[in-house]
Order: structure tokens, then C-alpha cells, then sequence
């Protein structure tokens, strides 16, 4: 099992189709949003999530986990583990969270960083700002507000 610390805003690459991206911790619970192909599966808590399509084909979930929570995408399965924080200015620097992954030594799994490093090596094209993308700008201001 692979343990990675991500804080909000930052994302982990599972092979080259599924990104996990952490977008806010509040309290006792964390988004995450997941982008995946069409062919890839997401379950929360043994159910199946309901996507959003977006209009290139790719697949959005939205979940809401608490701490010790898992899902699976595909094959993989991923553990996310937090202390429960209070909204003050040190908890907002300690925002981070380890996220466990459990997945076929065939899979991948790159930090954000790592896998785009990784693509310019190879003289690959970056990938576009996805969705989930806007979406993290658009909720970082509702976040900043509540903590106000």
C-alpha cells in the first residue's frame, strides 16, 4: 500500500486516465473529486457513485469522505486518513491528509508533480485544465469565505 500526503488543491494520477484531486477539508470530512475515463468504476462504501459526463467523454465524482473512509476506482483501492481540525490559522496551514492506495503493481501512481514531470521527459503534451480544475477555483473562494 502506497501512502501519499496531499493537501487541497493537490492531485494524484492513477495510470494516465484517473486523477484524484484533494479539493477541500473541512472539520471532520474531505472532498475529493475524481476524473476517470468511461471505463473506469467508482464505488464509495461497497455502492456504486453516480458520475457526472463531462462533454469530453471524461467521467466527474464528487465525494465526501471521512476520515478512515476507502473507494475504489477500478482496480484501485484508495484510503484517506485526517485528523479532525477546527477552522483557525494553524489548522489551515496543516491541511493535509495522507491518502492510502492500495492498487495492481501494473498501475501507476504518480503525485501531480511527479506525473508531469514524467510527461514533459517524454516529450508528451500536457494535459488541459480539466474540469476539475475550475471547479477547485470556484470552491476555494466559498472556502476562504467560510473561513472569515
Amino acid at each position: 500500500m502506497l501512502t501519499l500526503t496531499r493537501r487541497v488543491g493537490e492531485s494524484i494520477y492513477l495510470g494516465d486516465d484517473t486523477c484524484l484531486t484533494v479539493y477541500d477539508r473541512l472539520r471532520y470530512h474531505v472532498l475529493i473529486g475524481v476524473l476517470a475515463s468511461e471505463r473506469m468504476a467508482v464505488a464509495c462504501n461497497a455502492h456504486a457513485v453516480r458520475p457526472a459526463t463531462l462533454p469530453g467523454g471524461e467521467r466527474f465524482y464528487l465525494l465526501t469522505l471521512l476520515s478512515g473512509d476507502d473507494f475504489t476506482v477500478g482496480d484501485a483501492r484508495v484510503l484517506v486518513r485526517f485528523r479532525p481540525t477546527f477552522l483557525s490559522v494553524q489548522s489551515m496551514q496543516r491541511r493535509q491528509m495522507k491518502v492510502c492506495i492500495d492498487a495492481p503493481p501494473a498501475l501507476r501512481v504518480l503525485r501531480e508533480e511527479v506525473y508531469l514531470n514524467h510527461l514533459a521527459e517524454n516529450g508528451q503534451r500536457l494535459p488541459p485544465a480539466p474540469f476539475s480544475t475550475w471547479l477547485h477555483r470556484a470552491n476555494r473562494a466559498v472556502s476562504i469565505r467560510m473561513v472569515a
